[in-house]
């Protein structure tokens, strides 16, 4: 049986043009606040975790004709006590022409022990754009 989390986010994050954000959930479906990591870090990640996950974002003042792109990314210890990411896995590139949108993202992949996935976003304006809201489900089982 999977084990099943739920996650939300609907503080805003503001995404600079060109560059790749880290998508934090405000929080959990057990009360958990501000994750990152939406896989590989519960007690049965001891023994590394196969996931699948599914991400939908908000997103408005999306310059029109603008490309925006969703990943999951796994990360791993950089032996200093924060992460490095271990590997970016393919991108979802769409381009929207109305100025707002809703976008999902899906993956399935495995992690070792100590390695988490997170999902990052990144828009290709000339402008800044605005991230209003998003929400995530993740079913995990034991490798």
């Amino acid at each position: 049986m999977p084990g099943h989390h739920g996650f939300v986010r609907s503080s805003e994050l503001q995404l600079r043009p060109r560059e790749w954000h880290d998508l934090e959930f405000d929080r959990r479906d057990d009360g958990t606040v501000s994750v990152a990591a939406l896989a590989g870090t519960s007690p049965e990640a001891l023994a590394g975790v196969l996931y699948d996950l599914s991400v939908g974002v908000v997103l408005r003042s999306i310059t029109p004709g603008t490309e925006v792109q969703l990943r999951a990314a796994e990360f791993e210890s950089d032996g200093r006590g924060g992460f490095r990411m271990h590997r970016e896995r393919p991108t979802l590139g769409l381009v929207h022409s109305v100025g707002h949108g809703r976008f999902t993202y899906h993956w399935k992949g495995a992690l070792a022990v100590g390695q988490w996935v997170g999902v990052q976003v990144a828009q290709f304006g000339e402008a800044d754009a605005h991230l209003v809201s998003a929400e995530a489900d993740v079913l995990t089982w034991r490798h």
